[in-house]
């Protein structure tokens, strides 16, 4: 006898590659703002909190910059991503008067070309599910930032109940054409050398979003 699972059928996580990432956000990056401005909450909250940390930061994926504006003078920023048409938006918003920006760079996050502890912190929004290995992505911002130094992470997770995991079994299939991983389990940034985790806080909407702080020990 067959017994039906009663959570419904179970999708596989799929990983994406950076040829995945470029090609999905140069379709994106013309009408990104418009699509991502449902984390435009979490955005804001996510850098007050760097705010209330200050000092030299990372911005890992930075995009089109659309978080750029919101970090205060006691903060400094180094900005880094893929996608090279994101970065165009990004350049245009530093131009304007953001002189806190100390630069924007192509990088890929699985390799970043900084010496160890070159930040005070690292502020990763909405890209760790866009990455093929994000244990590996965590190790390099360990790598990167100054022992005492902070690593926050805010992305959506994969979800186990509610209507948000109906929402990542439907998208999870389309994750190489949208350039992210909807199913990546939380699993994969946490337990990393290095790291220990210190906060978590569920962001909105509706707690789609989760913020992450990790403290970079010796």
């Amino acid at each position: 006898m067959t017994v039906s699972d009663p959570s419904g059928p179970k999708t596989t996580p799929r990983s994406v590659e950076g040829k995945d990432v470029k090609s999905a956000y140069a379709r994106w990056a013309p009408v990104y703002e418009v699509i991502a401005t449902p984390t435009v909450p979490a955005r804001k909250i996510a850098a007050k909190r760097v705010n209330e940390v200050g000092g030299r930061f990372l911005e890992a994926g930075v995009g089109s910059g659309s978080a750029l504006s919101l970090y205060d003078p006691n903060v400094s920023l180094v900005g880094v991503d893929l996608s090279h048409d994101m970065l165009k938006i990004a350049r245009e918003r530093v131009a304007k008067g953001l002189p806190n920006v100390e630069a924007i760079v192509e990088m890929d996050l699985m390799s970043l070309a900084f010496a160890d502890a070159s930040f005070d912190g690292v502020v990763c929004m909405f890209t760790i599910t866009a990455v093929p290995d994000a244990r590996q992505v965590m190790r390099e911002f360990a790598r990167v930032v100054r022992p005492g130094g902070i690593v926050m992470i805010a992305s959506h997770f994969e979800a186990k109940s509610g209507p948000w995991q109906v929402t990542d079994r439907l998208l999870t299939p389309f994750s190489k054409r949208l350039g992210w991983n909807p199913s990546m389990p939380i699993d994969g940034v946490l337990d990393v050398p290095g790291l220990t985790l210190e906060k978590r806080e569920d962001l909105p909407p509706a707690g789609l979003i989760t913020l992450l702080v990790f403290r970079r020990t010796a």
